[in-house]
């Protein structure tokens, strides 16, 4: 196969070869490692989200279902140290939001333990000005074991953007509790100047609590306790916010955005 079938494979993957890992052995194999890695590279860099995340896509599914192939082995032993992270870990910070996410995703799920520092970077870069990125970059983070996580929830949790603490809401209520790291911040969202926080950290706060007591309650207890839940469920919580905007920037055909058109979005979404 030449560079332009190989790349086809790769963009039909999840049509013609879906966790296939004869299908993908084929394909990774088919050139020595630095071609074809740099063949993924350059799909990864395309202005096309759609060649972008099928070669994502593939990406993953190389390195996870590769594992159940010997075939697979030498291409996922290279990985880690390969160009093909250096990508990834440049367009965690692309200006196209939807790129960034599956670059976050994409590192995380490829346990790419070398790219701790890129995504704490991006933490800091992306904490006040992309809020609906944050519980994927928190997950993948946890995932990959960031050491700074903590402190990154702290930042989050005393941020002056309502929009981060927001967004921190249900990442810190799970963490929290189901954890059983300090309540302080919890306690603190409870406790937030705008409604909307109070509302779904009270919210997110109960129905953790409850997953922890249920096995210690009677099914009527449990009944009980979860329409007593159901009545403080906020009208709109931070990922219903988020998707609206999404299908928002969607509609319109954009791939960036900025906080001010973020906050402006979700104060007229409130005012309806």
């Amino acid at each position: 196969m030449n560079n332009e079938d190989i790349e086809l494979r790769i963009l039909r993957y999840l049509d013609d070869g879906f966790e296939d890992t004869e299908y993908i052995a084929e394909i990774v194999n088919t050139l020595p490692f630095l071609n074809i890695s740099a063949l993924i590279c350059n799909l990864l860099r395309s202005d096309d989200y759609e060649t972008f995340s099928m070669t994502g896509l593939f990406l993953r599914d190389a390195i996870l279902c590769g594992n159940r192939s010997d075939a697979c082995h030498q291409f996922i032993a290279d990985y880690p140290e390969s160009s093909i992270v250096t990508t990834l870990e440049e367009l965690v910070f692309s200006d196209n939001y939807l790129m960034r996410g599956e670059a976050i995703y994409a590192l995380g799920k490829t346990c790419s333990y070398s790219s701790k520092d890129a995504l704490s970077q991006a933490f800091d870069r992306f904490r006040d000005s992309s809020p609906f990125l944050l519980r994927q970059l928190l997950n993948e983070m946890q995932w990959l074991g960031v050491e700074n996580l903590e402190n990154c929830l702290e930042q989050m949790v005393s941020s002056s953007r309502y929009l981060t603490r927001w967004a921190a809401v249900e990442y810190v209520c799970d963490y929290t509790i189901n954890l059983q790291r300090s309540p302080d911040w919890v306690e603190i969202l409870r406790q937030d100047k705008y409604e909307l926080i109070r509302v779904e950290a009270e919210y997110e706060f109960q129905r953790a609590l409850k997953s922890i007591q249920t096995p210690l309650l009677t099914k009527a207890e449990q009944r009980q306790r979860a329409k007593d839940i159901k009545k403080i469920k906020p009208i709109i919580s931070f990922q219903t916010a988020s998707g609206k905007f999404k299908t928002y920037l969607s509609s319109n055909g954009l791939s960036q955005y900025d906080i001010s058109e973020l906050e402006a979005y979700i104060d007229r979404e409130i005012s309806v």
